[in-house]
């Protein structure tokens, strides 16, 4: 058996070493190359939502008037937030 085990050992071996391996060759590269940018559109909601609940929060304080200072903070920080938020993320739409 045992030597059975080094024969087999040896003819693997031997095959392994002597196949020859095959080239490795690239792809071959097409002249019409196209480079896609993937732009990603910020929407706004983060900011929206965020600037609503400041807004509707500090619109009493700043404006006064109770539920319609509440109201028209809310509105105007929607509007305030998301237009921060597509600023900050312009730079990094499309790649």
């Amino acid at each position: 058996m045992r030597v059975a085990s080094l024969l087999l050992g040896a003819v693997a071996l031997t095959v392994t070493t002597s196949l020859p391996l095959a080239p490795v060759t690239a792809a071959p590269h097409s002249r019409t190359v196209h480079h896609y940018k993937r732009c990603r559109y910020s929407k706004g909601h983060a900011g929206l939502i965020a600037g609503a609940v400041v807004g509707a929060v500090a619109g009493p304080a700043i404006l006064g008037h109770g539920l319609l200072g509440a109201a028209a903070g809310g509105v105007g920080g929607a509007f305030g937030g998301r237009a921060i938020d597509r600023t900050l993320t312009a730079k990094k739409r499309c790649r």
